[in-house]
């Protein structure tokens, strides 16, 4: 105890005689938060174990070197005299000093330690909380460093810093009531740099407000303050009340300030709307706190009902006014009117039509259609009409016409049916007059009258005093009118007079002219050009072709008939077009083609000639005896469609000036392009295919059927060859028989078949006579060794003959043609020689068939005899039918057999 006391003397008395003469090095800050350690460091210069170092903390020394003097789990010095404060607190808030002793210097570090506030607490000073009144709620917090910030929230969203004030450790909200607060919460923060994340505390708000309404229709709330329906649909009002606290009144519903008895229920439904039904609808409620009520303007939409105005009977020149009076909501669109079902050009906007000064032509029913558009609450519409009509009659003076003013008759004619056509409103007195006398119906005179027409009859025409002119009169309330027709004897025609001229061009004149009467006989004209041209024609119109340009030509007109022409002529001077273009300049076709699949004419002219022209211009197109075609031109290419007619007949082409077809520029041949369809082509190949298989099958055909007839040919010549040599002294003579019998089975002889070789048994047919249908057969003699024949033929060109060793039969049992020849004579006339009996012929059975392709033998004693030229024995003659003979021991013996194919 005593030592530390005079340890702490000594370093109180070296400190107040260092500090006399130490010096200041500098002064640092360090902020740190709070439960950190920190680190305070002494930065001296060349500073060794020697020297001596204290920590002090407000003037209480904390440690000298390594030696702490204060709390040794609080402080611990590391490396070179740094001192570690572990776990921070706000008492470590200070300035430490950091002395050296030796080299009497000194520094200072001035610790901030950040420090966290407390869990804030939040508080209501109001009881209850009411719509549009003001609230004030505090919010406190203690400690912390530096001070807490304050931040107040409502549902998350900040709350203006106008509304709350801050103080030592407390903040006050004065807040606004609002229904839309109501069950949200209220949040007040508090935040220093040594939180990580703010401190927060909240509080529901339970807010009472008076019932809010809102007016639905169907899915849709009505914001509006007009709903629209329509008339005859149905509507349905909900009332939707929001209220805190609850509605202490039962819900009720008012039109135009009326309660609607009865009605209590949310809902308010109209089932069909009717016009009487527009008007305000308000729902309203109450509770505590007040009274709630919405409303809303329901306007009933319905289609146009018109009334039209005007029309009846009005007299001409009188001034026609008709009215659409309309009743619709909303207003209307459009109007149309309408005469008997025609529409009328005139605006859609306008509800009246006027005609200013009627006449007869606007008689007729008029039709007023008005237009408007219903719209439903999902914003679709509907668009509704209606429509009137009404009859307008116009009253008018007569109107009297005559098809026929003037008529030719010879006298002494009967029954001349004088007419007059009248047109009136209302209905017109008829009167026929001659020469100023009113006319009755007498023995001369007969009057026929309907609604529209009148006739005089006149029995017959007497003399020259009934030739004159008949009136016929006609008059109602209005007025009179009316029309005279001369009745003449016939005569020449009068002159056509009205000539006019309704075309001219580069090279024709087109003219018309108004017919004078005829003279009671059919009439023709006749037109001159420059009084040296006369042409006749039957119709009151004629024209003019292949003029010249820029010439005057004068026409005259005369009109004739079977009497003779007209005593004078109309006559009428026109000049023709110039043309304002030389033939040189019109522009050059640089190519035409005919595409005869396609049936056009494709050309293309100089393009820089063609724009440049103004004038019209036609291709001309010239036909080998036909008359040209000019086809009017707009482009500098294109084509032309062609008549299939023209195709093969087109000459050449040349650029013309439209309707002036004789002024062309240079012609140009056509070139053509005769182009096949796809289809035609693989027609075409396909036939020239099938015609070459067909000639190669013919000539296929015709070889086989060649070598057919070559191979008969040669076995004919090889076997006539062979019947030309001498015949054997003794033939062998083969008959049919019917009855068959083996003479030996194919299992015991064991012969290989030899199908290559039946046509060299077939040859044995031919040597069959024709007469009897034997097989004449000649043997040979024959000496031979061990069963091998020799033989020798001369002259024979079969091969089997001529080389019997060549023979695949040859050598065997089974018979070749050598077998039926002599080797030394051969007979050429098989009818001299000797037969043997019938008994001891073989016989040759074509209808029979062995198997395997061997044939069976039969006799008539049901017994093979062997015939032969030679050493016939009596075991040969006693073998069985179905034993095989051996060539061992009967060198001259043969086999016959037949091959059937």
């Amino acid at each position: 105890m005593n030592s530390t006391i005079i340890f702490g003397v000594l370093l109180f008395t070296m400190a107040i005689g260092w500090l006399e003469a130490s010096i200041g090095l500098s002064t640092r800050t360090i902020t740190e938060k709070q439960g950190r350690n920190v680190v305070l460091s002494c930065q001296f210069e060349r500073l060794t174990d020697r020297d001596r170092v204290m920590w002090s903390k407000n003037g209480i020394v904390l440690s000298v070197n390594q030696e702490i003097s204060g709390d040794k789990q609080k402080y611990e010095i590391i490396g070179k005299y740094d001192l570690i404060i572990k776990n921070i607190v706000g008492n470590d808030d200070g300035h430490y000093l950091c002395q050296n002793f030796d080299q009497r210097l000194s520094m200072t570090i001035i610790l901030t330690v950040l420090t966290r506030p407390t869990k804030p607490e939040l508080y209501q000073t109001n009881e209850t909380l009411v719509e549009d009144n003001l609230a004030v709620f505090i919010c406190s917090t203690q400690g912390g460093n530096p001070s807490p910030t304050y931040t107040w929230l409502i549902n998350q969203i900040p709350i203006n810093g106008s509304y709350f004030t801050v103080s030592s450790n407390t903040s006050e909200l004065r807040l606004p009531l609002e229904k839309r607060f109501h069950n949200e919460q209220l949040i007040c923060q508090v935040n220093n740099k040594a939180l990580e994340n703010p401190l927060s505390t909240s509080r529901t708000l339970n807010i009472q407000y008076k019932p809010e309404i809102n007016l639905r229709h169907g899915q849709t709330l009505v914001t509006n303050l007009n709903l629209l329906v329509i008339e005859n649909d149905r509507l349905t009002l909900d009332c939707q009340i929001q209220s805190n606290p609850s509605i202490i009144e039962p819900i009720a519903w008012l039109k135009n300030g009326v309660s609607m008895t009865g009605i209590n229920s949310p809902s308010l439904t109209l089932q069909t709307i009717k016009r009487s039904d527009e008007g305000e609808y308000t729902c309203m409620t109450s509770n505590s706190i007040g009274r709630g009520q919405a409303s809303v303007h329901i306007r009933v939409q319905y289609a146009p009902i018109i009334r039209l105005t005007g029309g009846g009977v009005i007299s001409e020149n009188k001034r026609l006014v008709l009215t659409c009076i309309v009743d619709a909501y909303p207003s209307i669109d459009s109007y149309e009117w309408y005469k008997n079902d025609e529409k009328l050009n005139i605006s859609s906007l306008t509800s009246s039509y006027i005609i200013d000064k009627i006449s007869k032509y606007d008689t007729g029913i008029y039709k007023c259609l008005a237009k408007n558009s219903l719209k439903y609450s999902n914003g679709s519409s509907i668009e509704k009409f209606d429509k009137t009509q009404t009859r307008v009659t116009v009253e008018y003076t007569p109107i009297v016409t005559s098809l026929t003013p003037i008529l030719a008759l010879d006298l002494f004619t009967l029954n001349i049916k004088l007419q007059c056509d009248i047109d009136s409103y209302p209905e017109s007195t008829i009167i026929w007059t001659y020469n100023d006398r009113q006319i009755f119906n007498s023995n001369k005179y007969s009057i026929i009258k309907n609604k529209t027409s009148s006739y005089l009859i006149i029995q017959q025409l007497q003399s020259n005093f009934d030739y004159g002119f008949y009136s016929c009169n006609a008059s109602n309330k209005l007025g009179k009118n009316s029309t005279t027709i001369q009745l003449r004897s016939k005569d020449i025609p009068e002159t056509p007079t009205n000539v006019n001229i309704t075309s001219l061009t580069y090279s024709s004149i087109s003219l018309k002219w108004q017919p004078g009467f005829d003279g009671g006989w059919p009439q023709s004209y006749w037109v001159s050009l420059n009084n040296s041209l006369w042409k006749e024609t039957n119709e009151s119109q004629y024209t003019f072709i292949n003029l010249k340009h820029s010439q005057t030509y004068n026409i005259i007109i005369r009109a004739q008939n079977r009497l003779g022409q007209s005593q004078n002529s109309a006559s009428i001077q026109a000049q023709t077009k110039d043309v304002p273009i030389t033939k040189e300049d019109l522009p050059q076709i640089e190519y035409s083609t005919i595409y005869y699949s396609e049936k056009i004419l494709d050309y293309r002219l100089n393009n820089s000639s063609f724009i440049s022209l103004k004038v019209p211009l036609c291709l001309r197109i010239n036909i080998y005896n036909h008359s040209s075609i000019c086809e009017r031109i707009v482009t500098s290419s294109g084509v032309i469609k062609l008549d299939e007619q023209y195709l093969l007949n087109i000459l050449n082409v040349s650029m013309c000036v439209d309707q002036y077809e004789d002024y062309c520029g240079q012609t140009r041949s056509v070139e053509t392009k005769r182009e096949l369809a796809f289809n035609w082509i693989f027609i075409l190949i396909a036939s020239i295919i099938i015609v070459f298989f067909l000639i190669l099958l013919g000539l296929c055909i015709f070889c086989i059927i060649q070598n057919h007839k070559r191979r008969r040919n040669k076995n004919h010549d090889i076997i006539t060859s062979s019947l030309k040599k001498p015949s054997p002294q003794h033939p062998i003579v083969i008959e049919s028989t019917h009855s068959p019998h083996k003479l030996f089975s194919y299992s015991e002889q064991q012969l290989q078949s030899s199908f290559s070789k039946i046509a060299e048994i077939q040859k044995i047919d031919q040597f069959k006579d024709k007469q009897t249908n034997r097989l004449i057969v000649t043997t040979t003699t024959s000496t031979g060794t061990n069963g091998n024949f020799s033989s020798s033929t001369s002259g024979s060109s079969d091969p089997i003959i001529s080389n019997p060793n060549s023979s695949s039969l040859s050598g065997s049992d089974q018979l070749t043609v050598t077998d039926f020849y002599p080797i030394s004579t051969v007979t050429t006339n098989p009818n001299d020689l000797p037969l043997p009996s019938a008994q001891n012929d073989l016989l040759w059975s074509q209808s029979q068939y062995g198997s395997y392709g061997f044939p069976f033998y039969t006799t008539t004693n049901n017994m093979h005899e062997i015939i032969s030229n030679k050493n016939h024995t009596k075991e040969d003659s006693a073998e069985s039918g179905y034993s095989t003979p051996s060539k061992m021991n009967h060198q001259s013996k043969k086999t016959v057999y037949e091959v059937v194919v």
